[in-house]
């Protein structure tokens, strides 16, 4: 994995220098730290969160980022920052003339979630020309600049069917809950899948569902099947698993394992509902946004960078179940607590070419 190195730069970009800075990476706007301050922390940095669009997941991603913006705001790194929410329906063309209007306001880092990968690639550089730190999230980028962080759709697809597998003893009948067919992270997500259940020829596939990553849609789709199905010993995939024990509840029908979201909602109903059956949570993280914000600071600093950052999703067990029913809100999303050491023995790892690993609990 190449890492280049990001410096600021303090005088004015010629349009020469900003093609160059285009191939090299991303880099700051001047004025705030020196390529020689090199060790130096940043201070009175300016922030900025463009997100494509609003759904729960990104409300609780929204709310870490301004909570941890919040402290670096404290200690003097952050000056200022803002979160600016594109209007409309995820539409890429508003998300690029938002971008553009926050360009204008001289951020030293703009922090990005792309209603489109494809789409926004323009904007995303010109950003990176204008001399801004620009940081991707939650969305695979091909991009000539700009640091991604993100959780990776196939690993998400093995998080979602690999402990439904070992809660059945490798062996029985599964549903596959599938997600928004179509998407590029939907298909990353089950192409896993169908290579790890290639793996296990004990495991017979008797149905799939479109259940776009919703429980109330996941538990539609089972009601109009499950007359016709045999005994369901797990149905694994794109979260859901609330809509999906209902059904079966609703038939008089034992609960197979399930996959929950990680919402306070959600995971109070799975407590509540008294399932031990090796059912499980997971889902791409909303902390995601906190490990982003260290990268940044550490591309501020001068430090080699990698041009993607891909860090583990969170899974919630059984034994962690009590934990995040008392520590979340109803409509919170579970969030590994990122921070700005864990942050850098991520980027060592990924920099030595070894697993990253999530902070633990703080029990």
């Amino acid at each position: 994995m190449k890492f280049p190195t990001i410096r600021r730069t303090l005088t004015a970009i010629t349009a020469v220098a900003a093609a160059a800075l285009v191939l090299a990476g991303c880099s700051s706007s001047p004025g705030t730290q020196t390529a020689g301050a090199g060790e130096d922390d940043p201070k009175g940095l300016k922030i900025a969160l463009s997100n494509g669009f609003v759904n729960g997941w990104r409300l609780t991603l929204i709310d870490k980022f301004e909570t941890e913006a919040e402290k670096l705001k404290s200690d003097g790194t952050v000056s200022e920052f803002s979160v600016v929410n594109a209007p409309g329906e995820n539409s890429a063309t508003e998300q690029a003339s938002q971008i553009r209007s926050l360009m204008l306001k001289n951020p030293d880092v703009l922090m990005v979630i792309p209603a489109s990968s494809s789409a926004l690639k323009p904007v995303i550089e010109e950003a990176c020309t204008a001399g801004i730190n620009v940081i991707i999230l939650d969305a695979d980028m091909d991009t000539s600049c700009g640091t991604v962080v993100r959780n990776e759709y196939g690993q998400w697809g093995a998080d979602s069917l690999e402990p439904a597998l070992e809660a059945i003893s490798g062996k029985g009948n599964v549903v596959i809950n599938r997600g928004v067919v179509g998407s590029q992270p939907e298909e990353a997500f089950h192409a896993r899948q169908q290579e790890i259940l290639a793996e296990h020829p004990d495991v017979k596939v008797v149905a799939e569902i479109n259940g776009f990553c919703d429980s109330a849609t996941a538990q539609k789709e089972i009601v109009g099947i499950l007359g016709s199905l045999p005994e369901v010993d797990a149905v694994p995939g794109c979260i859901g698993g609330m809509g999906v024990v209902q059904a079966f509840e609703s038939a008089g029908r034992e609960a197979p394992v399930v996959v929950f979201d990680t919402d306070g909602k959600s995971l109070k109903f799975w407590k509540d509902s008294g399932i031990d059956n090796g059912s499980f949570a997971a889902l791409t993280d909303p902390g995601q946004v906190v490990a982003a914000l260290y990268v940044a600071l550490a591309k501020e600093r001068g430090e080699d960078v990698p041009t993607e950052v891909v860090l583990p999703l969170v899974q919630v067990a059984q034994a962690d179940l009590d934990y995040w029913v008392d520590a979340l809100g109803t409509d919170e999303y579970a969030a590994i607590a990122w921070d700005e050491s864990s942050i850098e023995a991520a980027l060592s790892a990924i920099a030595a070419g070894e697993p990253v690993e999530a902070p633990a609990l703080k029990k």
